[in-house]
């Protein structure tokens, strides 16, 4: 709001310097201010959405294109500007909304979440770990306390935020690659169930590929198609990932399970 209303502003002021410009003897002063003018309503306009465009505002532009070009002489565009001038000036922006609605980017990540895989591959990984924490064949007091731990925060999270399923994400990933893999790759009573954990893991890091590519996109275009002068601008320093389900932009060696130790 407060970004339309200083735009209006500088339309006000760039016509008041017109009309004195035209009221004086220099033509190129005319043409100047006119060119000034017929910018700050452009700028106006890509600020605020065809619906909430005031009847003044298309025609003024025309006008001021119209003179800049030399389609309409100093009296039509003088014309012109007495008869649109004060409502002009007194236009209040009460757009349809009084109250602004926030950016629901919540919703977004709720709705590329719930359409993808990743509630069932998180399911299924917890199921995994479970049947490997009670197999009896870990005797490490050590790795069964680990394994809770991350049990418990993978069913903690799972439903949770943005930033909880990405926390507990992280926390899993590299929870297998400096532990798990190493210590339990030397039972071989849990080779399929090694297996089967590491083909979830790999489909879950595509999903986790996937989704987050979605909501980046989603909030991106969401973004600018309600703030014009954000458009091909709104790059937002998303949580993501890539294939391997490392965390991108990452500066520290990247987190992967795509090999066994």
């Amino acid at each position: 709001m407060r970004f339309v209303t200083e735009k209006h502003k500088e339309v006000i002021l760039s016509l008041d310097q017109l009309v004195q410009a035209l009221v004086g003897e220099n033509p190129q002063n005319k043409i100047a201010k006119a060119e000034d003018a017929l910018k700050k309503a452009r700028d106006l306009q890509s600020a605020i959405s065809k619906e909430d465009s005031p009847a003044w505002l298309p025609g003024l532009i025309q006008g001021l294109h119209h003179y800049v070009t030399k389609a309409w002489k100093q009296p039509q565009v003088i014309n012109h500007l007495i008869d649109n001038i004060a409502n002009i000036k007194q236009h209040r922006w009460t757009f349809e909304n009084a109250e602004e609605k926030a950016f629901d980017f919540d919703s977004i990540y709720d709705h590329y979440k719930s359409e993808s895989r990743i509630p069932e591959l998180f399911d299924e990984i917890i199921k995994i770990l479970e049947e490997i924490e009670s197999s009896g064949e870990v005797d490490s007091l050590t790795m069964i306390t680990a394994l809770g731990k991350v049990l418990a925060t993978l069913k903690q999270n799972r439903n949770g935020s943005y930033f909880s399923l990405n926390s507990a994400w992280e926390f899993l990933i590299s929870f297998l690659k400096n532990y798990m893999w190493s210590e339990l790759s030397k039972l071989p009573m849990l080779g399929s169930a090694m297996e089967a954990l590491e083909k979830t893991i790999k489909e879950t890091n595509e999903e986790m590929f996937k989704v987050h590519s979605a909501i980046e996109k989603e909030m991106s275009n969401v973004v600018e198609s309600e703030i014009k002068g954000l458009k091909g601008k709104s790059a937002f320093p998303f949580i993501s990932y890539d294939r391997s389900g490392a965390a991108l932009g990452n500066t520290t060696e990247r987190l992967t399970v795509n090999q066994k130790v």
